[in-house]
């Protein structure tokens, strides 16, 4: 699946996958956790191999086409919710293998610093997707000094902190990650394209509920539709079994058999998806958002 969803469309290079960033995240979390060793941080082997876990497996709760259908597929959902079901799922499946990466993943393991790496403003993960995502989109603004920021991490009072001479990457980093947002994950085409793939599932939600049935769908993305299950209670065996088939393409081929579809609504806005034939996005002031 590709991280940056439907980014392509705007920067065609960008066709990195989720798996890559995974990977490469695991690859800085070796190398931090090893630096930290090294300014006699205390770190077990199964703190050490828990954190690489958590760290090779915080994403792998993304569905197709990455944040766009996040939220248009289950309800009361986020993919963090699904990392830790699959995580839950694979832990039984290794006989409690995975007890400290479910610990740190959760903050539940008492030294809160392992999390961190997980999961704050200058986590592992943020560092690796911001080199990775403007590598790949061309957008240099977006270039970090990733390794000045490992070298200067350091433990303090149980907490991740980085070292005077860090300060200027730090910086820089911040910089980066508001440029980053502001040219590639915002940009109005970005934006434009989410907005018409979650109104084609809207309308199929809308469909479905007036008792039509699809032309064609994968058999996973039809238990979606379908069901329309929900995460505010539970996140079910089944649930995660047909989440994990699923991947951009479900939803490629799906879209290229429902715009022949009868409903005219529905196939113009499949027809629009395929063709690229987007909205114009514009930019409202502030003064133009109060209400009158």
């Amino acid at each position: 699946m590709r991280q940056l969803g439907l980014g392509y469309l705007v920067f065609p290079a960008a066709e990195h996958s989720r798996f890559s960033h995974a990977l490469g995240a695991l690859e800085l979390g070796q190398r931090v956790l090893n630096n930290l060793r090294e300014k006699d941080t205390t770190i077990s082997q199964p703190e050490y191999e828990g954190t690489l876990m958590a760290i090779l497996l915080h994403d792998v709760g993304h569905g197709p086409l990455s944040h766009t259908l996040e939220h248009s597929l289950i309800k009361d959902f986020n993919h963090e919710m699904m990392s830790l079901s699959i995580m839950k799922e694979l832990n039984k499946e290794f006989h409690g293998a995975l007890d400290t990466a479910i610990d740190i993943f959760t903050n539940q393991h008492k030294k809160k610093f392992l999390h961190q790496l997980i999961s704050s403003q200058l986590d592992l993960d943020r560092l690796d997707y911001l080199r990775r995502d403007s590598f790949f989109t061309g957008v240099s603004e977006g270039t970090v000094g990733i390794n000045r920021i490992l070298k200067t991490m350091r433990v303090f009072k149980g907490n991740i902190v980085i070292e005077k001479k860090g300060i200027y990457a730090v910086e820089n980093y911040i910089i980066a990650r508001r440029l980053m947002y502001m040219q590639v994950y915002q940009h109005k085409t970005v934006l434009s394209a989410d907005f018409l793939l979650r109104s084609i599932f809207k309308r199929v939600h809308q469909l479905i509920a007036n008792g039509e049935e699809l032309d064609f769908t994968s058999p996973a993305l039809q238990y979606f539709l379908t069901e329309q299950p929900s995460a505010k209670k539970t996140i079910t065996k089944q649930m995660i079994d047909r989440y994990a088939e699923m991947d951009d393409h479900d939803v490629y081929l799906s879209i290229k058999i429902w715009k022949k579809c009868g409903d005219k609504l529905y196939c113009n806005l499949c027809h629009r998806f395929l063709n690229r034939d987007l909205s114009r996005t514009t930019f409202l002031d502030r003064s133009e958002l109060k209400p009158s």
